[in-house]
């Protein structure tokens, strides 16, 4: 008898994991067994193994055991097991650390929402997954555009608002812009949003909508009802499958010789919020039911949260019995199902072709979904005739109202999607007669210039808003800074035509392209983020509050200097004699505050 046959025969008859190691002791396959015993001994017979256990027992040399309470046990131990060590003869899902969730603890007195590839079953809530954390990101910004809430990490120990209040894209409750009531409120609508339960979610507004009609808060109505539209609209893009609040995951699969591919669609609420993929490298004689059954044991079973029900193209073994087990971990049924005609039917059909799609796109371009390049991003590259594919888009507007508190933006993208952390915003210095085309120099030039004192990275393209007017600043602009090499494109608002200094013509992308929707979105973003900071500024020159920024400037003297000239536009025009003679103020503060009001770049940059 042989050590391994020893080994084998002296084995309980107890559910547990077996571990089959070679000869420089490293494990090749990890497996789980109702009796250990049996199991193991069935690897030993002479005859009929298959190819694939064949090849494993011509390879091992070793066998370890986990003795386990119970057979589900023994199941999440295998699972665990075959992530840590990937052993070469075990299916792993090797792409789990891809996907991201958003993560809330509706504990906390003030609950942010996080995107985290880190999954804990710690009882806050996730909602996922999703393919990528760049996608998921994509769709917080776009929400939280009408729900704005926080994704800071502790939003009360914050020292000042952050970037996405003044984006309008938190409600700021670190500073107290929002009540405690009415910021919950808001994180329970995202809840709604994320698990697809519009029915609630609109209750909710329209009830809170009404409540500030009784109270004749008439602004405060009239913006609940511009947010019950607007997420009207988002969720109206979202195909409907079915008009309950049932939540389901579709399976589809895709293969070729030497991979795998399993495609999720995920229902929520009766909608597809989402789409997935798991890609899997495979021996030809792999079947489709192995590929599901390990897909279920090393996915679903380490998710903090399940749908009701997941629907597979094909039966797997157990899955009653995996079903019970997924229903215990989850504390609600959990059901594993075959379609076999319908509608459910026609899901699978649909996963199926996704799966067969993604697959395919992953083996032509060898990337993953995440690392593919934006569609808008490769027709820009085709229009423009560029050199590069532009993945880093800066986009410039003006807001100039009446020729008052004239402001400038600048807004990124990146692989055809927002990132709000490179956005800047100015505030204009010249002081001539508003021209547009000597603003957009004048943004264009700081911008750059900047870019270059910190060595930070410079875009693959430049878009201002305008025709050819613009484009000729910006050209000027780069040209003083040595960048003349850089692209720059400027769009006609009303033809919607891009000039190049090559393509002084003009190019027009056609209306359904991906190229065009991509910078009409960067010049709808860089004209609200231009509006949004020159409306606060003129809110800050009309209330005098811009003086809260001077230095030595308190909450008395800031009182006393605007009842003494009326308006901030008085203080600014005082000498420093008229200044020193307000209650409070000192010739020393006087001169101070002169000097900071004469300064040309006063708040010029946040």
């Amino acid at each position: 008898m042989s050590d391994l046959e020893k080994l084998v025969h002296d084995l309980p008859e107890q559910p547990g994991v077996y571990l089959w190691k070679d000869g420089a002791g490293k494990i090749i396959y990890v497996g789980k067994a109702k009796s250990l015993k049996k199991r193991v001994n069935s690897y030993l017979r002479k005859n009929g193994l298959d190819r694939k256990t064949w090849e494993l027992m011509g390879s091992a040399q070793d066998l370890e055991t986990i003795v386990t309470n119970n057979e589900r046990e023994a199941l999440l131990l295998e699972a665990t097991l075959i992530k840590k060590h990937m052993p070469k003869f075990n299916i792993a899902l090797k792409d789990d650390r891809r996907h991201a969730w958003i993560r809330v603890d509706l504990s906390k007195e003030y609950p942010v929402f996080e995107v985290t590839r880190d999954v804990v079953k710690d009882g806050t809530k996730f909602y996922g997954p999703y393919s990528s954390s760049k996608r998921v990101e994509a769709l917080l910004d776009a929400v939280r555009k009408f729900l704005p809430v926080a994704m800071c990490k502790a939003p009360k120990a914050a020292k000042r608002e952050c970037m996405d209040y003044h984006l309008g894209r938190c409600g700021g409750p670190c500073k107290d812009h929002v009540s405690k009531e009415e910021y919950r409120s808001v994180v329970n609508q995202m809840c709604f949003y994320l698990e697809g339960r519009e029915a609630k979610l609109t209750q909710v507004i329209q009830d809170e909508m009404d409540k500030a009609s009784k109270n004749l808060e008439f602004e405060k109505a009239a913006s609940l009802r511009d947010r019950l539209q607007d997420i009207e609209m988002m969720m109206r893009r979202q195909k409907v499958f079915e008009y309950n609040e049932e939540n389901r995951d579709i399976l589809g699969i895709a293969r070729t010789e030497q991979a795998a591919l399993v495609e999720m669609l995920l229902i929520r609420g009766g909608r597809l919020v989402g789409t997935d993929h798991f890609y899997f490298e495979l021996s030809m004689d792999t079947t489709d039911t192995e590929v599901l059954e390990s897909f279920v044991k090393q996915f679903y079973f380490s998710l903090p949260q399940l749908p009701e029900e997941i629907l597979l193209p094909s039966e797997i073994p157990d899955m009653k019995q995996l079903s019970d087990w997924l229903s215990e971990i989850h504390n609600g049924p959990v059901t594993l199902a075959v379609p076999a005609e319908g509608k459910k039917k026609e899901y699978i059909d649909m996963a199926n072709t996704n799966a067969t799609r993604s697959l395919r796109k992953i083996l032509i371009l060898g990337d993953r979904d995440e690392e593919i390049i934006d569609d808008g991003v490769k027709d820009l590259k085709e229009a423009l005739g560029l050199a590069r594919a532009p993945i880093h888009v800066e986009g410039f507007d003006i807001a100039n109202i009446q020729g008052t508190d004239p402001t400038g933006s600048c807004v990124v993208f990146v692989n055809g999607q927002p990132d709000n952390s490179g956005y800047r915003m100015f505030r204009i210095r010249i002081k001539e007669t508003p021209d547009d085309y000597a603003m957009m120099h004048e943004v264009v030039f700081r911008r750059y210039r900047g870019v270059l004192e910190e060595a930070g990275e410079l875009p693959d393209l430049i878009m201002v808003d305008g025709g050819k007017g613009q484009l000729g600043a910006a050209v000027k602009a780069l040209g003083e800074l040595g960048l003349e090499y850089l692209p720059v494109a400027a769009l006609a608002k009303k033809e919607e035509i891009l000039f190049t200094r090559e393509k002084s013509d003009g190019v027009a992308l056609g209306a359904d392209s991906a190229g065009l929707k991509l910078v009409q979105r960067i010049r709808d973003e860089a004209h609200r983020f231009a509006q949004r900071y020159h409306h606060k500024l003129r809110e800050k020159r009309f209330t005098g509050s811009v003086l809260e920024e001077a230095p030595g400037i308190g909450p008395k003297r800031r009182a006393a200097l605007l009842k003494a000239f009326n308006s901030y536009e008085g203080v600014k025009a005082a000498s420093i004699a008229e200044l020193a003679r307000v209650d409070g103020m000192t010739e020393k503060a006087a001169e101070s505050l002169r000097r900071w009001l004469d300064r040309e770049d006063v708040s010029d940059a946040e």
